[in-house]
């Protein structure tokens, strides 16, 4: 008997597990018993100490019993193609980017070897279309990628695009030919694959185009914090330096780590958070002191994981009504702001553009014209994001559209192609 064939989707909010055995599908294993779905494990890594670790709900449960004292890790994924992003420390411990997303992967391997009753040394692994809009830093991406499943225990490893994944899983379907876009939204990334498929073998040369842009739902939820919520907590903040004349705002590389879900845990790393201090002593004004002590709390109290969680909500809320209330009680952090689908339409409009660049281009691989295209097969929460979707409409129309389970679809691509590679 050959030992299973891991398919990994790995993703930056979620990600799952299933498997090729025996000549048959495994579907999408539980990974997470104590998670409202078990098969989807958040993409979470949490610790309260430089030598323990929790992952996905446990992660969230652990960190709320612990006073949100420690680390907690989210969106991790996405400092993949920044070359200038090592890692961090836990502790005194180093903790490479490669080793935290391979101390992940490892938990996912060995959860779903209990599941299996087998040992797994292969493993088909979901990748973007594009990691980065730049070559060489999607290449390094996925240098890194290799690095960590090699650290993980895989010896035998292959990256399939998510969207190509997608395309498989909705292959299965097919009953006639069709020309097929295949749009993979997720938290991290938006994927565009172009091909031809049918009730046929595949084959390399049935994709006619492939791209993606490093923008999805994490930069979605980050246009929340860059044009309103940040200045709660001193975006806008003067200073002085010490014996200094002149007047100073806080920096941009600042305001881009609160601005990110990824990128914003890093504001508690020694270097940034002592600059942060010296900008509340150098405060001009009561106000911004102020507003720099909000950031101080929210940076010492752990709640930059519940802030962003809030974001999130607001932006789902957004999905259903013209307006929302973004509301956060903890105490000296308490505001209630409102926000209207407009606003949040109008300050997308830069992360909606560059998505759909990568459409374009998608479809300019294969001198395809939108009007051309028999199926239009969606995948990924951020897919149900009205002002991503009507633009959807607006290019292909709404009876083209064809949305797929948000989580499963690349991974039952990914375990058809953990098939193909069994029978090799």
């Amino acid at each position: 008997m050959k030992e299973p064939i891991l398919a990994v989707d790995f993703g930056t909010s979620n990600s799952l597990a299933g498997a090729w055995r025996d000549g048959q599908r495994v579907e999408a294993l539980a990974l997470d018993r104590k998670a409202s779905d078990p098969t989807l494990m958040r993409t979470l890594l949490y610790f309260p100490e430089a030598d323990e670790c929790y992952y996905g709900s446990e992660a969230i449960q652990r960190y709320l019993e612990e006073e949100m004292e420690g680390r907690l890790f989210r969106s991790f994924k996405s400092h993949l193609p920044n070359s200038s992003y090592l890692g961090t420390f836990v502790g005194n411990r180093p903790l490479t980017l490669e080793n935290m997303i391979g101390i992940f992967l490892l938990e996912m391997k060995r959860r779903a070897e209990h599941e299996l009753a087998a040992p797994v040394e292969a493993a088909v692994i979901g990748r973007p279309a594009r990691y980065s809009m730049d070559t060489t830093a999607d290449n390094f991406a996925l240098h890194r990628m290799q690095k960590a499943a090699e650290f993980a225990g895989f010896k035998h490893i292959e990256f399939v695009p998510e969207p190509l994944a997608a395309a498989l899983d909705m292959r299965r379907s097919l009953r006639q030919e069709k020309l097929v876009i295949v749009g993979d939204f997720g938290g991290g990334t938006s994927d565009f694959t172009l091909l031809r498929i049918g009730p046929y073998a595949f084959k390399k040369e049935h994709v006619l185009g492939l791209d993606g842009c490093p923008l999805a739902g994490d930069a979605l939820d980050s246009v929340f914090m860059s044009h309103r919520l940040n200045e709660w907590f001193g975006a806008k903040a003067q200073y002085k330096v010490s014996l200094g004349r002149n007047l100073l705002r806080m920096p941009q590389s600042v305001m881009e780590r609160l601005n990110k879900p990824a990128h914003i845990v890093h504001l508690k790393e020694p270097a940034t958070y002592e600059f942060i201090r010296q900008v509340r002593n150098g405060a001009t004004n009561p106000r911004d002191k102020a507003a720099i002590e909000r950031l101080f709390l929210l940076i010492e109290d752990q709640q930059i994981f519940s802030f962003f969680e809030g974001i999130e909500r607001t932006k789902r809320s957004l999905s259903e009504s013209d307006a929302a209330e973004f509301t956060f009680d903890y105490p000296g952090l308490e505001m209630t702001v409102g926000f209207r689908r407009g606003d949040f339409v109008t300050w997308s409009q830069e992360v909606k553009a560059k998505i759909f660049a990568a459409l374009d281009e998608c479809l300019r691989q294969a001198g395809v014209e939108a009007a051309q295209v028999d199926l239009v097969c969606l995948t990924g929460g951020s897919a149900q994001v009205p002002l991503i979707r009507e633009e959807l409409v607006r290019r292909f129309g709404a009876d083209k559209l064809q949305t797929q389970s948000h989580f499963h679809s690349v991974l039952s691509g990914l375990i058809e192609r953990a098939g193909q590679m069994a029978e090799i």
